[in-house]
């Protein structure tokens, strides 16, 4: 989901905010010339009555010293703020297809269609057939509360994307393909897939439990097992119907004591590589360590490609 506002500004500052159900949290990068920019706060601020205006505000007052003025801001919502479907293209011209969204959506979601805010992405592989479109809604309200909380700190406002769109730039520089699995919070897990450094496929896991809650005893008894089947279908899925070699590697972003456990587990319950998601060096000091800041420092990298978000 890419909305554009504001314009080029002349601060040093790059800011990327990201919304979950609690709390708002702040990247500050600092632009330099010919390099990529620099890191240099990783921050939250909880959320007192859903009051983004405040929650800003006490950011901004809390690193007054760096003079944002001016700032480009990213912000980013997390799976609690908005929906997300496929659902069979339009029959409507493209320049119409994202307002259209909101009529086909009416079932899906509490909104009414004047509540709804829209978008789509489109998956590079469809299967057999097909002709689909993932389709993003969010509530105008809330989308309303953003822009204005943001301007109210003298902040451009570049872009408002969604978490499942950004977080391939964590991996836009893997060639072979691969699937990752993040957390969402304690019992929400989604499968992505990545083929060079694309987006290719990405689903919610239906009833896995929390995983942090399993010991090392549980997960050799088979605690996983629930998660593994889940994965082997998204596996199947992108083997069978979208027609790809089989995929050989899996990525582990999920936070939690037993990780290595849990690693081990699903190489043997699926019989491929597992490896442990680890932030990138550069985000090494500054990094939640719990992954908790990973749809933000996704969203501050620039990605390779463009295309993803229309």
């Amino acid at each position: 989901m890419r909305f554009l506002f504001g314009k080029k500004t002349g601060s040093n500052y790059q800011l990327v905010i990201s919304i979950s159900a609690a709390e708002l949290r702040l990247l500050i990068l600092k632009e330099k010339p010919n390099k990529a920019p620099e890191l240099i706060v990783n921050d939250v601020e909880r959320l007192k009555q859903n009051n983004i205006a405040q929650a800003l505000s006490n950011l901004n007052e809390r690193y007054k010293k760096l003079s944002l003025d001016d700032a480009k801001v990213t912000f980013v919502l997390q799976p609690a703020h908005y929906q997300s479907t496929a659902i069979d293209r339009p029959d409507v011209p493209d320049e119409d297809l994202a307002a259209s969204l909101r009529f086909q959506l009416d079932d899906l979601t509490e909104m009414s269609p004047d509540q709804m805010i829209t978008d789509y992405y489109e998956l590079p592989l469809q299967a057999s057939g097909q002709d689909k479109v993932t389709a993003v809604v969010a509530a105008r309200d809330l989308l309303v509360n953003i822009v204005d909380a943001v301007v109210a700190q003298s902040w451009q406002l570049t872009d408002i994307t969604v978490s499942e769109v950004v977080l391939k730039n964590l991996f836009q520089h893997r060639e072979k393909p691969c699937m990752v699995l993040y957390g969402l919070s304690q019992n929400r897990y989604v499968a992505q897939i990545y083929r060079a450094g694309e987006l290719v496929f990405t689903r919610e896991l239906r009833g896995v439990r929390d995983l942090s809650k399993y010991s090392v005893e549980e997960i050799k008894l088979g605690a996983l097992e629930p998660l593994a089947t889940e994965i082997q279908r998204s596996m199947d899925y992108y083997e069978g119907q979208l027609r790809q070699a089989g995929l050989r590697e899996i990525v582990l972003a999920i936070a939690g004591p037993q990780r290595e456990a849990m690693a081990e587990s699903l190489h043997e319950l699926l019989a491929v590589d597992v490896e442990l998601f680890e932030y990138p060096h550069w985000m090494n000091e500054l990094c939640e360590g719990d992954f908790s800041d990973l749809e933000a420092l996704a969203a501050s990298i620039t990605p390779s490609a463009q295309g993803d978000a229309q």
